[in-house]
This record gives structure tokens, sequence and C-alpha cells, in this order.
């Protein structure tokens, strides 16, 4: 009974590593995959097994597998409200985060494997386009979306592309400034 439990966990756990969108994501779920596999090898009486599994499988790899993923790029995307007197609150992250363009921002990234990191700022244009800490700057005003950055950056040339291929780009404009430095993802 508990070895048909552990292997319908098992099952479990491997199509959520296959199915996970985020890398890390995917490592935790095949982390948990190999500590069930552990406890099935205890199960089965071959605790050398388990205990190689445990450490290697769960343990070792894992953190190899993390350790890997932590040169992950992260782009950074400072959010802008100017004007508006409730962009502080949780209601109008919501309500940025379910517009089509911010979400087709966020799938461009993941696609790319570029981890998207939005942070909704109180900062003017000016002083978040001189921020190095921002990859790309959204200003958004009155359901319209103004992405800033580098006009050296190849990301907003391609976001910019995306936007025009899913007709987004009447909600969207894409504003490149030479005096900005070409951005470089945060690790």
């Amino acid at each position: 009974m508990i070895e048909g439990l552990t292997l319908l966990l098992m099952m479990l756990f491997a199509l959520l590593a296959i199915q996970a969108s985020l890398i890390r994501i995917a490592v935790i779920h095949l982390a948990a995959f190999s500590v069930l596999t552990a406890f099935l090898y205890l199960q089965f009486a071959a605790p050398e097994l388990a205990l190689a599994e445990a450490a290697i499988g769960s343990g070792l790899v894992t953190l190899l597998y993390l350790a890997a993923l932590k040169r992950n790029k992260v782009y950074t995307i400072a959010v802008l409200a100017e004007g508006h007197r409730y962009r502080s609150t949780d209601a109008y992250i919501h309500y940025v985060e379910r517009l089509r363009a911010v979400r087709e921002i966020r799938q461009f990234f993941e696609r790319r494997e570029l981890e998207p990191q939005f942070i909704f700022s109180e900062k003017t244009l000016e002083e978040a386009l001189a921020d190095s800490a921002f990859d790309l700057v959204i200003r958004e005003e009155h359901d319209r979306l103004t992405a800033h950055g580098s006009s050296d950056s190849f990301v907003l040339e391609e976001l910019e592309m995306v936007f025009q291929i899913h007709g987004t780009t009447h909600g969207v404009e894409v504003v490149r400034h030479d005096d900005v430095a070409a951005p470089e993802a945060h690790t």
C-alpha cells in the first residue's frame, strides 16, 4: 500500500518537473522525486541504496543544479505609475500584473530563461532610468504602457517585435534612450 502511494507521488513529481515553467521549480520537484526514490529503496530493504540516493540524488545533485542556476540571469523591470495615487496598493499591483502587455513581457523573458523581477517603484522616470539596478523601465499611464530602455538593448528590440507579432502595439510604446547605459542582467 505504502509502496503504491510512493510510486504515485513519484509520478506526480516527475510530471510536475516536466511541466514546470521555471527551471528552479523543476529542480525542487526533482529533489522531491529523489527523496521519494530513497524512501522506496528503504521500503524494499535496500538501506545502502536509500542512503546513496538521499545523499547524492536529493542532496548533492540538487545543490549542484541550484548553484548552476544561481548564474541564471535575473532581469529587473521597474514599473512606474507616476500620477496614480493608488500605485502602492495591492489592487494596483494586481491590476498591472493582469495587463496583457505585462503578461507578454513575463512570458518573453521566461521563454529565454531569464527570470523577470518586477519592482513597483515610486521613482520618477528620470530617476529610474538613471538607476543601474533596473534593466527595463515600464511606465503605466491610463491603460497604456511605455517601455524605456537603452537604444543598444537587444532585449528591447526583441520585445518590440513580440508586441508587433502579438498585436499589442496599440497599448505599448517602446522608447529607446541613448544616454542609458546598456543594462546587464543581474545575478
